[in-house]
């Protein structure tokens, strides 16, 4: 798993991704496409993954990834389709319903005021003024039947705001991938930054807990320093020398009385002043009081 990262296992899917995206090419199809193809990347990392912290920001990253899809722009080619009308021959065919009724009622009124000028006594002013009203109605109807009739269908429907064309826009395959992978390719970086770090921080920790001397150690190598300081030979000045080296590989250090550091050290009254046991001192703390003598005059 160590050589295996989130572009390659995209990869291993390049030719099922290319086939489902060129099946269907409309935006909605290939946002689907693409979501499904994070979806596998993140199982299959997920589950060969070793290491907890890297599943999770690996899940956390695939998943913005995959809310982010459908602002990829992978749109390659848009298609116009048009809508056409024979206006001239289909539209005028089926007149429509209420264009019918305006016209029978434009000529019953223009009918009804002819009979009643005819029944009223001929033609005289009282019943031409008494048939213009039903007249005028009737011929103001009928003209509107003929506008309905005889208006184009393309016009009526553009009044009624129906379109009459669209635009379809198709997804280039390539270029939705190469986007993906690019994306796929951003997020291994931040991967491996973070496996450094975690690699970093482990480091650190080891060395912390390599470095803790517990308090029985702590005891033991002041008794041996004790013993050592008494003795005053070549084998204990190599076996202090030792000692001392470890510690301060530990970050502890062995101090020896001096002017100031009177309170890290017990006095014992004795024939000549000096240090009888070091103090054993880690970052400025004391961890075990020395020993030292007072001397006597």
């Amino acid at each position: 798993m160590d050589q295996m990262s989130l572009q390659a296992l995209l990869e291993s899917d390049r030719e099922m991704i290319l086939s489902n995206l060129a099946r269907d090419r409309s935006p909605a199809a290939a946002q689907t496409v693409l979501e499904k193809a994070v979806d596998r990347v993140m199982y299959r990392y997920v589950e060969a993954c070793p290491d907890a912290v890297l599943r999770d920001q690996a899940q956390y990253i695939l998943q913005s990834i995959r809310n982010a899809v459908p602002f990829i722009d992978a749109v390659g080619e848009a298609r116009e389709w048009k809508k056409t009308v024979d206006v001239a021959g289909k539209s005028r065919k089926k007149p429509r319903a209420s264009a019918l009724a305006l016209l029978a009622l434009g000529a019953t009124l223009v009918l009804a005021s002819v009979i009643a000028m005819l029944i009223g006594g001929g033609f005289n002013a009282l019943s031409f003024l008494k048939s213009l009203l039903p007249a005028a109605l009737g011929v103001a109807a009928a003209f509107w039947a003929g506008v309905l009739i005889w208006k184009p269908k393309k016009e009526r429907a553009a009044s009624r705001g129906e379109p009459l064309s669209r635009t379809e826009f198709l997804i280039d395959a390539e270029k939705a991938f190469h986007c993906l992978r690019g994306a796929m390719a951003m997020a291994d970086h931040q991967l491996e930054t973070i496996r450094q770090e975690n690699a970093v921080r482990r480091q650190e920790s080891d060395k912390d807990a390599a470095n803790v001397v517990s308090r029985k150690e702590i005891d033991l190598f002041a008794e041996l320093l004790e013993t050592a300081y008494a003795a005053e030979n070549d084998a204990d000045r190599e076996m202090i020398s030792a000692i001392r080296f470890y510690l301060h590989g530990k970050g502890i250090e062995a101090v020896d009385l001096e002017p100031g550091r009177e309170s890290w050290f017990e006095t014992l009254p004795a024939r000549r002043p000096g240090t009888l046991r070091p103090a054993l001192v880690k970052d400025g703390r004391l961890l075990k009081k020395g020993l030292a003598s007072a001397g006597r005059d």
